[in-house]
């Protein structure tokens, strides 16, 4: 499934999992839908999680804008 068009440049992150984990995410990767590597079905998880703590209240969305080239969070609202 491809991913649709991000408007902002990504940025690298290192994170260490167990080989488990490492096994669970070639798993998703197996029929395509999670992507093709460990890496992008790790980060297709984390923009889930991330949108469901959304919902769910958890977390507020932001809003972001690019100034002088880089990536800049819009005040929450009060």
């Amino acid at each position: 499934m491809a991913r649709p068009s991000n408007s902002f440049d990504s940025v690298s992150m290192t994170i260490a999992v167990t080989p488990q984990i490492k096994m669970y995410l070639e798993d998703l990767t197996l029929d395509g839908t999670y992507g093709s590597s460990p890496a992008e079905a790790a980060r297709l998880l984390i923009s889930q999680a991330i949108e469901s703590k959304i919902k769910d209240g958890l977390l507020t969305r932001r809003k972001f804008m690019i100034q002088d080239g880089d990536v800049v969070a819009l005040p929450l609202p009060a």
